[in-house]
């Protein structure tokens, strides 16, 4: 009789035990993720936990930027070729994110065909190779496609002609054990990683990282840098330059029309940013040459769920990044 009651007692004892642990979970990152609100380097803070409407709130309290609004760094929630009076077809899941068993965090579904993150704001995002920066998402693949993209301020292109400051796209054909893996373009290295040891098409919540920091001059005075991919938190070593071996894309060939001082191409999550006129000519007006609209159009969206996106004007630690995937782990 003892058992059967302790059995009894520990059937009604372990979901509430569960819930406690999760709940727990869920309010000490949210209390972290405010505190990083906080720090001058963060730009763009979005938590998802909204829950409804058309925008993601940028809740950082004050950044380093010359006349800084965290409003102009919101995110837009867009579908592609919309208008003001399209409605876009994201999805809000509650329960969907991070500790989703009990309900604690929400998070956006992409959905892989037009839905797409717009940050209008630039002026704080429009980084140089002389800059330092580092970006952070927590995403769930439904399925790992070729050049899905997490987060682009690109004009991919051709050989001759395309310009990136930095993005994020899978590839599923790398691995060495055909898991998958990440291309990164920064500027003008083009970087792939072979060696994640994470199935994406398995994997549940993973966070991604991308690091860059300013090292000093070449002989001819250029600047150079050093660029880091990281998996939950783990930064995952050395990469393949594989800058010359991408001739359709060719997006690490340069970085200046992206910049301010070129087409000002905004900071996108969920696709790739693209040139209209390699990429759909028919739509291309060679009238309005220079017109943002006219030469950027997304390709490759990423299909799949997001519940957090941070992004640093410093290059942060490798135990700082460490520090955020343990506080954001289920």
């Amino acid at each position: 009789m003892a058992v059967l009651l302790l059995a009894i007692l520990m059937a009604i004892m372990l979901p509430a035990i569960s819930r406690a642990k999760d709940r727990a979970k869920f309010v000490r990152w949210f209390a972290f993720n405010r505190q990083c609100a906080n720090d001058p380097a963060n730009i763009v803070n979005f938590n998802f936990q909204e829950g409804t409407g058309n925008t993601l709130n940028n809740i950082c309290a004050g950044a380093d930027v010359e006349n800084f609004k965290a409003y102009e760094y919101d995110g837009h929630l867009m579908k592609n070729n919309s208008t003001s009076t399209t409605v876009n077809n994201f999805q809000w899941i509650k329960s969907g994110g991070r500790w989703a068993k009990y309900g604690y965090k929400y998070a956006l579904q992409f959905n892989g065909v037009d839905t797409y993150i717009l940050i209008p704001g630039t002026q704080g995002l429009d980084f140089s190779p002389f800059d330092d920066f580092t970006v952070l998402c927590w995403v769930k693949f439904d399925k790992l496609g070729l050049g899905d993209c997490p987060f682009s301020k690109s004009l991919w292109g051709t050989e001759t002609d395309a310009a990136c400051q930095y993005d994020m796209y899978s590839n599923p054909y790398a691995g060495t054990y055909g898991q998958g893996s990440f291309d990164v373009d920064v500027f003008t290295t083009c970087g792939t990683w072979l060696d994640t040891h994470v199935n994406f098409n398995k994997a549940n919540w993973v966070q991604l990282g991308l690091r860059y920091k300013h090292t000093g001059l070449d002989a001819s005075g250029d600047p150079t840098g050093q660029i880091t991919s990281f998996i939950n938190g783990q930064a995952l070593g050395d990469f393949l330059n594989t800058t010359s071996e991408n001739p359709s894309t060719a997006s690490a060939t340069g970085w200046k029309a992206c910049s301010g001082s070129g087409l000002n191409v905004p900071l996108v999550l969920g696709a790739a940013g693209c040139y209209r006129k390699y990429w759909s000519p028919a739509t291309y007006d060679k009238t309005k040459v220079g017109v943002l609209s006219n030469e950027l159009i997304l390709k490759f969206f990423f299909k799949g769920r997001m519940d957090e996106f941070l992004l640093y004007k410093r290059a942060l630690s490798d135990n700082e990044i460490i520090g955020h995937y343990e506080m954001g782990k289920e």
